[in-house]
């Protein structure tokens, strides 16, 4: 009998933050690994300058990024989150922007004024938002009153108008 971890099972989903630096580089921070074969959605600056769904690659067009360029918590665990780099066309970022990504074998993403929303592949549904604070960006996913997912990327300067609560 073959047992197969949660985080790598054909029904699991897990949400994380995408940064896209403009010149085609990409950054996904995440609370646990990158299952091989799994998709990744992202969204991307639309041309009203708000989040729009979605842009898709594959975990193997990733690769983890193990420079310390990259300031990154998991505020569930506590523990560092993994985080990953990839190559995208450079059309899909103009400019820098951070947003929400889903990871795995969802269906039918889309964006929400603040995040993600999904239908992961057990039919549940799950959704996560972005917000800002002074000096980053968190992605939260609550289950019930607690935090299923709570992660955090520093941009490394302060920013003018926090919106987290």
């Amino acid at each position: 009998m073959l047992t197969l971890p949660a985080h790598s099972t054909a029904h699991s989903a897990a949400f994380g933050l995408m940064r896209l630096d403009g010149a085609g580089h990409a950054t996904l921070v995440m609370g646990q690994p990158l299952p091989s074969g799994a998709k990744v959605e992202f969204q991307f600056e639309g041309p009203n300058g708000r989040a729009v769904c979605c842009k898709r690659l594959r975990a193997e067009d990733f690769h983890p990024d193990l420079s310390a360029m990259v300031v990154a918590t998991d505020e569930v665990t506590g523990e560092a989150p993994r985080v990953y780099a990839a190559r995208i066309p450079k059309l899909w970022a103009v400019s820098p922007f951070i947003g929400a990504a889903v990871i795995g074998q969802s269906t039918r993403v889309r964006s929400r004024s603040s995040g993600l929303a999904m239908r992961d592949g057990l039919g549940v549904r799950r959704s996560a938002s972005t917000c800002v604070s002074h000096e980053g960006v968190h992605l939260i996913e609550r289950d019930g009153g607690s935090e299923r997912t709570h992660l955090y990327l520093s941009v490394g300067y302060e920013l003018a108008q926090p919106d987290c609560p």
